[in-house]
Protein backbone atom coordinates (compact mmCIF):
# COMPACT_ATOMS: atom_id res chain seq x y z
CA UNK A 1 0.00 0.00 0.00
CA UNK A 2 3.00 2.31 0.38
CA UNK A 3 3.98 4.39 -2.64
CA UNK A 4 7.68 4.21 -3.55
CA UNK A 5 8.57 2.89 -0.09
CA UNK A 6 7.05 6.02 1.46
CA UNK A 7 5.59 4.15 4.44
CA UNK A 8 4.14 5.99 7.44
CA UNK A 9 6.22 6.60 10.55
CA UNK A 10 5.99 4.21 13.48
CA UNK A 11 3.45 6.36 15.29
CA UNK A 12 0.85 5.02 12.84
CA UNK A 13 0.13 1.39 13.74
CA UNK A 14 -1.22 -1.13 11.20
CA UNK A 15 -4.98 -1.55 11.14
CA UNK A 16 -4.71 -5.26 11.94
CA UNK A 17 -2.59 -4.67 15.06
CA UNK A 18 -4.43 -6.01 18.11
CA UNK A 19 -1.78 -5.37 20.74
CA UNK A 20 -2.98 -3.21 23.63
CA UNK A 21 0.03 -0.97 24.13
CA UNK A 22 0.70 1.13 27.22
CA UNK A 23 -0.79 4.14 25.44
CA UNK A 24 -3.87 2.14 24.48
CA UNK A 25 -4.22 0.87 28.04
CA UNK A 26 -4.01 4.45 29.29
CA UNK A 27 -6.88 5.44 26.97
CA UNK A 28 -8.94 2.49 28.25
CA UNK A 29 -8.37 3.49 31.86
CA UNK A 30 -8.87 7.22 31.41
CA UNK A 31 -11.71 7.33 28.88
CA UNK A 32 -13.48 4.00 29.40
CA UNK A 33 -12.92 3.51 33.15
CA UNK A 34 -11.43 0.10 32.41
CA UNK A 35 -9.71 -1.58 35.35
CA UNK A 36 -8.09 -4.92 34.62
CA UNK A 37 -8.87 -6.34 38.05
CA UNK A 38 -12.56 -5.35 37.70
CA UNK A 39 -13.15 -6.93 34.27
CA UNK A 40 -14.03 -10.46 35.57
CA UNK A 41 -16.65 -9.06 37.95
CA UNK A 42 -18.21 -6.91 35.23
CA UNK A 43 -18.30 -9.84 32.83
CA UNK A 44 -19.99 -12.06 35.42
CA UNK A 45 -22.60 -9.38 36.12
CA UNK A 46 -23.31 -8.87 32.43
CA UNK A 47 -23.58 -12.61 31.77
CA UNK A 48 -26.07 -13.00 34.60
CA UNK A 49 -28.20 -10.18 33.16
CA UNK A 50 -28.15 -11.88 29.77
CA UNK A 51 -29.09 -15.28 31.19
CA UNK A 52 -32.13 -13.74 32.86
CA UNK A 53 -33.37 -12.00 29.70
CA UNK A 54 -36.48 -13.76 28.42
CA UNK A 55 -36.32 -15.35 24.96
CA UNK A 56 -32.70 -14.38 24.38
CA UNK A 57 -30.00 -16.81 23.32
CA UNK A 58 -26.87 -14.69 23.88
CA UNK A 59 -23.23 -15.16 23.04
CA UNK A 60 -21.36 -15.30 26.36
CA UNK A 61 -17.84 -15.17 24.96
CA UNK A 62 -15.67 -12.85 27.07
CA UNK A 63 -13.96 -11.21 24.09
CA UNK A 64 -17.35 -10.42 22.57
CA UNK A 65 -18.92 -9.04 25.74
CA UNK A 66 -15.99 -6.87 26.76
CA UNK A 67 -16.55 -4.79 23.62
CA UNK A 68 -20.00 -3.80 24.93
CA UNK A 69 -18.59 -3.02 28.36
CA UNK A 70 -15.98 -0.77 26.79
CA UNK A 71 -18.59 0.95 24.65
CA UNK A 72 -20.52 1.86 27.80
CA UNK A 73 -17.54 2.63 30.05
CA UNK A 74 -18.03 -0.54 32.12
CA UNK A 75 -21.51 0.45 33.26
CA UNK A 76 -23.03 -3.04 33.26
CA UNK A 77 -26.66 -1.96 32.92
CA UNK A 78 -25.88 0.30 29.95
CA UNK A 79 -23.81 -2.46 28.33
CA UNK A 80 -26.75 -4.84 28.80
CA UNK A 81 -29.12 -2.32 27.20
CA UNK A 82 -26.77 -2.00 24.22
CA UNK A 83 -26.61 -5.78 23.85
CA UNK A 84 -30.39 -5.96 23.77
CA UNK A 85 -30.46 -3.38 20.97
CA UNK A 86 -27.74 -5.31 19.14
CA UNK A 87 -29.83 -8.48 19.26
CA UNK A 88 -33.07 -6.69 18.40
CA UNK A 89 -31.63 -5.11 15.25
CA UNK A 90 -31.98 -8.27 13.09
CA UNK A 91 -35.56 -8.66 14.30
CA UNK A 92 -36.41 -5.02 13.67
CA UNK A 93 -34.63 -4.89 10.29
CA UNK A 94 -34.75 -8.48 8.98
CA UNK A 95 -33.95 -7.61 5.36
CA UNK A 96 -30.73 -5.84 6.34
CA UNK A 97 -29.45 -8.79 8.35
CA UNK A 98 -30.60 -11.61 6.09
CA UNK A 99 -27.54 -13.62 4.97
CA UNK A 100 -25.35 -11.28 7.00
CA UNK A 101 -22.05 -12.90 6.02
CA UNK A 102 -19.06 -11.65 4.00
CA UNK A 103 -19.46 -14.23 1.23
CA UNK A 104 -23.00 -13.03 0.61
CA UNK A 105 -21.52 -9.57 0.01
CA UNK A 106 -18.93 -10.47 -2.64
CA UNK A 107 -20.58 -8.01 -5.04
CA UNK A 108 -20.04 -5.21 -2.52
CA UNK A 109 -16.46 -6.32 -1.86
CA UNK A 110 -15.69 -6.28 -5.59
CA UNK A 111 -17.05 -2.74 -5.79
CA UNK A 112 -14.24 -1.54 -3.46
CA UNK A 113 -16.46 1.11 -1.87
CA UNK A 114 -15.95 0.43 1.85
CA UNK A 115 -12.72 -0.65 3.52
CA UNK A 116 -10.51 0.24 6.45
CA UNK A 117 -7.27 2.00 5.60
CA UNK A 118 -4.06 0.01 6.22
CA UNK A 119 -2.93 2.25 9.09
CA UNK A 120 -4.58 3.67 12.18
CA UNK A 121 -4.64 7.33 13.10
CA UNK A 122 -2.02 8.54 15.59
CA UNK A 123 -4.58 8.17 18.41
CA UNK A 124 -5.15 4.50 17.53
CA UNK A 125 -8.47 5.00 15.72
CA UNK A 126 -9.26 2.71 12.82
CA UNK A 127 -10.21 4.66 9.66
CA UNK A 128 -13.06 3.52 7.43
CA UNK A 129 -13.07 4.97 3.93
CA UNK A 130 -16.51 4.92 2.28
CA UNK A 131 -16.58 6.05 -1.35
CA UNK A 132 -20.32 6.61 -1.64
CA UNK A 133 -19.89 8.77 -4.74
CA UNK A 134 -18.38 5.84 -6.65
CA UNK A 135 -21.40 3.60 -5.98
CA UNK A 136 -23.06 2.19 -9.11
CA UNK A 137 -26.77 1.65 -8.28
CA UNK A 138 -27.15 -0.54 -11.38
CA UNK A 139 -24.84 -3.20 -9.98
CA UNK A 140 -25.28 -2.75 -6.22
CA UNK A 141 -28.52 -1.95 -4.41
CA UNK A 142 -28.71 0.67 -1.68
CA UNK A 143 -29.44 -1.89 1.04
CA UNK A 144 -26.45 -4.00 -0.09
CA UNK A 145 -24.24 -0.91 0.07
CA UNK A 146 -25.35 -0.01 3.59
CA UNK A 147 -25.39 -3.62 4.79
CA UNK A 148 -21.76 -4.02 3.79
CA UNK A 149 -20.78 -0.82 5.58
CA UNK A 150 -22.33 -2.20 8.79
CA UNK A 151 -20.50 -5.48 8.27
CA UNK A 152 -17.14 -3.71 7.84
CA UNK A 153 -17.66 -1.84 11.09
CA UNK A 154 -18.70 -4.97 12.96
CA UNK A 155 -15.64 -6.79 11.66
CA UNK A 156 -13.35 -3.98 12.87
CA UNK A 157 -14.94 -4.09 16.32
CA UNK A 158 -13.61 -7.60 16.91
CA UNK A 159 -10.22 -5.93 17.47
CA UNK A 160 -9.68 -4.76 21.08
CA UNK A 161 -7.63 -1.76 19.90
CA UNK A 162 -10.60 -0.56 17.83
CA UNK A 163 -12.94 -1.15 20.76
CA UNK A 164 -10.77 1.09 22.93
CA UNK A 165 -9.66 3.78 20.49
CA UNK A 166 -12.71 3.97 18.23
CA UNK A 167 -13.46 4.48 14.55
CA UNK A 168 -13.08 7.45 12.23
CA UNK A 169 -15.16 7.49 9.06
CA UNK A 170 -14.23 9.32 5.87
CA UNK A 171 -17.17 9.65 3.48
CA UNK A 172 -15.91 10.58 0.01
CA UNK A 173 -18.91 11.95 -1.90
CA UNK A 174 -17.07 12.73 -5.14
CA UNK A 175 -19.44 12.23 -8.12
CA UNK A 176 -22.49 11.71 -5.86
CA UNK A 177 -25.43 12.59 -8.13
CA UNK A 178 -29.18 12.44 -8.66
CA UNK A 179 -28.81 8.86 -9.90
CA UNK A 180 -27.60 7.96 -6.41
CA UNK A 181 -30.08 10.06 -4.46
CA UNK A 182 -33.09 8.63 -6.30
CA UNK A 183 -32.08 5.06 -5.38
CA UNK A 184 -31.91 5.73 -1.65
CA UNK A 185 -34.86 4.67 0.50
CA UNK A 186 -35.29 6.55 3.75
CA UNK A 187 -36.22 3.25 5.45
CA UNK A 188 -32.78 1.86 4.52
CA UNK A 189 -31.09 4.99 5.81
CA UNK A 190 -33.04 4.83 9.08
CA UNK A 191 -31.98 1.20 9.57
CA UNK A 192 -28.37 2.04 8.75
CA UNK A 193 -28.15 4.99 11.12
CA UNK A 194 -29.99 3.20 13.93
CA UNK A 195 -27.71 0.16 13.70
CA UNK A 196 -24.43 2.07 13.63
CA UNK A 197 -25.45 4.68 16.16
CA UNK A 198 -27.49 2.68 18.66
CA UNK A 199 -26.79 -1.04 18.27
CA UNK A 200 -23.07 -1.63 17.76
CA UNK A 201 -20.46 -1.36 20.56
CA UNK A 202 -18.74 1.36 18.63
CA UNK A 203 -16.90 4.52 19.64
CA UNK A 204 -17.76 7.02 16.90
CA UNK A 205 -14.84 9.42 17.11
CA UNK A 206 -15.35 11.62 14.04
CA UNK A 207 -16.93 11.54 10.58
CA UNK A 208 -15.28 13.50 7.79
CA UNK A 209 -17.28 14.30 4.66
CA UNK A 210 -15.30 15.44 1.65
CA UNK A 211 -16.14 16.31 -1.96
CA UNK A 212 -19.75 16.95 -0.99
CA UNK A 213 -22.25 18.74 -3.23
CA UNK A 214 -25.66 20.38 -3.05
CA UNK A 215 -27.20 17.02 -3.96
CA UNK A 216 -25.57 15.36 -0.98
CA UNK A 217 -26.76 18.25 1.18
CA UNK A 218 -30.32 17.19 0.33
CA UNK A 219 -29.57 13.69 1.59
CA UNK A 220 -27.89 14.99 4.72
CA UNK A 221 -30.99 17.06 5.49
CA UNK A 222 -32.89 13.76 5.73
CA UNK A 223 -30.19 12.04 7.75
CA UNK A 224 -29.45 14.79 10.27
CA UNK A 225 -32.66 14.42 12.37
CA UNK A 226 -31.83 10.73 12.87
CA UNK A 227 -28.48 11.52 14.48
CA UNK A 228 -27.84 12.17 18.14
CA UNK A 229 -26.46 15.56 19.08
CA UNK A 230 -23.18 13.90 20.07
CA UNK A 231 -22.75 12.36 16.62
CA UNK A 232 -23.80 15.56 14.81
CA UNK A 233 -21.17 17.51 16.70
CA UNK A 234 -18.49 15.11 15.49
CA UNK A 235 -19.20 15.52 11.78
CA UNK A 236 -16.81 17.69 9.77
CA UNK A 237 -17.32 18.91 6.21
CA UNK A 238 -14.19 19.54 4.17
CA UNK A 239 -13.96 21.64 1.02
CA UNK A 240 -10.34 20.63 0.42
CA UNK A 241 -8.03 17.77 1.30
CA UNK A 242 -5.89 20.27 3.19
CA UNK A 243 -8.76 20.76 5.63
CA UNK A 244 -8.98 16.98 6.06
CA UNK A 245 -5.23 16.80 6.73
CA UNK A 246 -5.69 18.92 9.85
CA UNK A 247 -7.41 15.88 11.37
CA UNK A 248 -5.75 12.94 9.59
CA UNK A 249 -2.15 12.91 8.41
CA UNK A 250 -1.58 12.51 4.65
CA UNK A 251 0.98 9.84 5.64
CA UNK A 252 -1.90 7.35 6.06
CA UNK A 253 -4.32 8.64 3.42
CA UNK A 254 -4.60 7.46 -0.19
CA UNK A 255 -3.33 9.64 -3.02
CA UNK A 256 -6.92 10.53 -4.02
CA UNK A 257 -7.26 12.36 -0.69
CA UNK A 258 -3.93 14.12 -0.99
CA UNK A 259 -2.13 11.34 0.84
CA UNK A 260 1.02 9.30 0.33
CA UNK A 261 -0.51 5.82 0.09
CA UNK A 262 -1.76 3.96 -2.94
CA UNK A 263 -5.36 4.38 -4.11
CA UNK A 264 -5.67 0.61 -4.27
CA UNK A 265 -8.25 -0.75 -1.79
CA UNK A 266 -6.98 -2.52 1.30
CA UNK A 267 -7.16 -6.11 0.07
CA UNK A 268 -5.77 -7.40 3.36
CA UNK A 269 -8.93 -6.12 5.04
CA UNK A 270 -11.16 -7.86 2.51
CA UNK A 271 -9.23 -11.11 2.92
CA UNK A 272 -9.56 -10.87 6.70
CA UNK A 273 -13.28 -10.19 6.32
CA UNK A 274 -13.81 -13.21 4.07
CA UNK A 275 -11.79 -15.37 6.47
CA UNK A 276 -14.21 -14.42 9.25
CA UNK A 277 -17.15 -16.05 7.44
CA UNK A 278 -17.65 -18.66 10.15
CA UNK A 279 -17.88 -16.08 12.92
CA UNK A 280 -20.59 -14.21 11.03
CA UNK A 281 -22.47 -17.48 10.49
CA UNK A 282 -22.18 -18.22 14.21
CA UNK A 283 -23.55 -14.72 14.94
CA UNK A 284 -26.86 -15.78 13.43
CA UNK A 285 -27.23 -18.54 16.02
CA UNK A 286 -27.70 -15.94 18.75
CA UNK A 287 -30.47 -13.46 19.39
CA UNK A 288 -34.09 -13.07 20.36
CA UNK A 289 -36.45 -15.95 19.73
CA UNK A 290 -39.57 -13.81 19.30
CA UNK A 291 -40.70 -10.27 18.46
CA UNK A 292 -42.19 -9.47 21.85
CA UNK A 293 -39.25 -7.26 22.86
CA UNK A 294 -39.74 -4.81 20.01
CA UNK A 295 -42.15 -2.76 22.06
CA UNK A 296 -39.61 -2.22 24.86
Amino acid sequence: MCMENNCPSEVFKPFQSNIITENCRAIAELELHERVDEIPRCLDTLKEMLRREIDLNPCLDDNFLIGFLRARKFHCQLAFNLLKKYYMAPVTYPSMFKNFTPRSCVNAINSNLHYFLPYRNSDGCAILLSKFGQWNPRTLSCDELLKFNIMCNEMALKNPVTQICGIITIADMKDFSWSHLLQIQISDVRCFVSTLQDCLPMRHKTTHIINHSSIFSMLFTLIKPLLTEKIRNRIYFHDTVHSLHKHISPEILPESLGGKLSNQPNQDFYISLLNSEESFIARQNYGYLSRRHLSK
